[in-house]
């Protein structure tokens, strides 16, 4: 009995060796592919391993619609990718550190080109792929929020990375502007229409440009991060406001989307982006019970990933979650 004991524990050791040595095979593996990706090396790329475990958030390339939007899981982020015709806008580029997903994501879209780009807002959750995007696309036009409404100079890393990248862009012949209610900027054969430009506060949240994307009968509304004093700003001076789809502001926060707002925009889908079990409690459930109580099909990259919306020349929308299929 003793004997076997002594070789039961023998063992144990083994197993353990084996699991450490399975974890190290896999660190090395993520390290190697990773650094693949950096270097340009011939190795498979993450995105190409996802699709052939069946788990990437792939776009559907849908030629036989003219327009198309594509709200792109980031997680406890925004990024939405908008394409007419032949030509392409982003707004927002997500969080640091999800740069490389974001540029393969639009390359599945077919971008190879940005027709222009809008910084809602400063934060990391906006802005923090965007070196990455500039690095990898040719960019046409640039809107920047209006920093000088801000009572201070906003500063970080990731601010100044892009900046920096846009100065390459500028060299390049993009053009650089800050965004002022009234701009209109064309996009195959539909335009971004600039609603408001923030206002003045000590909250960088409501810096952010809100625009509205029209397309024959089609509009989309995307208001960043803006809270209540930004909606009350768009009810002010906006005299039309109603959109078919809406992009729940601040991730579907109850600092936003108030009810007066949801009644003027009396949007037919709602789309939360937001990060599954994130720290803030987005969406608070007031809030999806207001857009529910609306009639609006409501959506969230959190539970069904990325969510697509395509708009045939009928007017007809279609609607297709990377963890669903087409749903309706």
């Amino acid at each position: 009995m003793a004997a076997r004991r002594r070789r039961g524990k023998k063992k144990k050791p083994l197993k353990r060796w084996l699991s450490l040595g399975l974890l190290a095979l896999l660190v090395a593996f993520s390290g190697l592919i990773t650094a693949g990706e950096h270097y340009g090396w011939p190795l498979p790329r993450w995105s190409e391993i996802e699709t052939a475990l069946g788990i990437n958030d792939a776009p559907t390339v849908a030629t036989d619609s003219p327009t198309a939007i594509y709200f792109i899981d980031v997680g406890q982020a925004n990024a939405t990718l908008i394409r007419q015709g032949e030509e392409y806008a982003l707004i927002d580029a997500g969080e640091i550190g999800e740069g490389d997903r974001l540029v393969e994501y639009l390359k599945a879209a077919g971008v190879t080109r940005l027709r222009c780009v809008v910084m809602t807002h400063p934060h990391s959750d906006h802005i923090g792929g965007m070196p990455e995007v500039l690095a990898a696309f040719p960019v046409d036009e640039f809107l920047l929020p209006d920093f000088s409404l801000l009572d201070q100079t906003p500063s970080s890393d990731i601010l100044a990375k892009t900046l920096a990248a846009l100065e390459t862009q500028k060299q390049n012949g993009c053009k650089v502007e800050t965004a002022a209610r009234g701009m209109k900027i064309p996009i195959g054969e539909g335009e971004l229409r600039v609603l408001l430009a923030g206002i003045e506060t000590d909250n960088a949240n409501n810096l952010s440009v809100c625009t509205k994307f029209v397309a024959g009968g089609f509009s989309c509304l995307f208001t960043g991060d803006g809270e209540k004093k930004v909606e009350e700003e768009l009810l002010a001076v906006e005299p039309d406001l109603r959109a078919d789809v809406f992009l729940a502001a601040h991730h579907g926060s109850r600092t936003s989307n108030s009810e007066e707002f949801l009644a003027a925009v009396r949007p037919g889908t709602v789309v939360i982006s937001c990060g599954m079990d994130n720290s803030y409690g987005h969406p608070h459930a007031e809030v999806v019970d207001r857009f529910e109580a609306l009639g609006a099909a409501v959506y969230r990259t959190d539970q069904q990933g990325s969510i697509q919306l395509t708009v045939d020349t009928d007017g007809a929308v279609t609607v297709t979650c990377a963890r669903e299929g087409e749903v309706s």
